[in-house]
């Protein structure tokens, strides 16, 4: 007679995976609402408003460049939110692979725990389970975020964070008007009840840092003009958005 032997670290870890996966099967349902009813068609001319800046540099090329928290300005009481701006130059139609853009760590980049990729067409958002686990999920937005074009082009990336809420705005540099997209994800830099990321944030702590740029770029690829980090207070970011997106377009 044979037995099965199953650690019991694994049996732990399966069971904690199938307690995440139930919560982000959760966000995925009401975020699936929400931009149905809220988001369902976007508004190319939307310019969402930036926040007191704590962090402003001007750059040739920020791709590998580290930011720690501790170099920005103190955050304002009551705001519970932050926005990291950057631009980025590539040729798109040669962008054969995911193109890595920004990465959120509290150590070094292969420690990461959210991932942000330009990918085909639009951006992939690659969290891991813990701090450099090999356990991951891929959030793919289905809405464009870039138009694809031949040629070497200029956007404007700008994210706002939270623990647990993500907007983007893009902006192609080519044009003056209508030419930004939008999209929200109701995931953000926590992944409670295990880690809370966000807090290392707003307290300005050296372990918290954001590592810009791909280090294996497969197409022209670099990230021109300036970096920054502006505060928000997430309540008055979501008034504004159900707002403005609720309207008749």
């Amino acid at each position: 007679m044979s037995y099965l032997t199953i650690c019991p670290n694994k049996i732990i870890f399966i069971m904690r995976m199938i307690k995440y996966l139930k919560v982000i099967i959760a966000l995925f349902f009401f975020e699936s609402l929400f931009i149905s009813f809220v988001f369902s068609q976007d508004k190319h001319g939307y310019i969402t408003k930036l926040g007191t800046n704590l962090f402003y540099r001007e750059v040739r090329d920020a791709n590998r460049t580290v930011l720690n928290m501790s170099e920005i300005r103190p955050v304002t009481t009551g705001m519970d939110g932050l926005t990291v701006t950057f631009y980025f130059t590539a040729n798109l139609s040669k962008a054969t692979k995911p193109l890595k853009l920004l990465s959120f760590t509290n150590s070094t980049e292969d420690k990461s725990y959210i991932d942000f990729f330009y990918d085909n067409g639009t951006m992939t958002v690659h969290r891991k389970y813990a701090p450099g686990s090999e356990y991951y999920y891929d959030y793919h937005l289905y809405d464009p975020m870039f138009t694809v074009d031949s040629g070497a082009v200029m956007w404007e990336v700008h994210i706002f964070f939270t623990g647990y809420f993500f907007w983007i705005e893009t902006r192609d540099t080519r044009g003056i008007a209508n030419n930004r997209w939008h999209a929200p994800l109701f995931i953000g830099i926590d992944s409670p009840p295990r880690f809370s990321f966000m807090n290392d944030f707003l307290n300005r702590s050296s372990q918290a840092k954001l590592i810009f740029g791909d280090p294996n770029p497969l197409t022209t690829f670099t990230m021109p003009e300036e970096i920054g980090i502006y505060e928000f207070k997430y309540s008055e970011l979501r008034s504004r958005l159900n707002n403005e997106f609720s309207k008749d377009n």
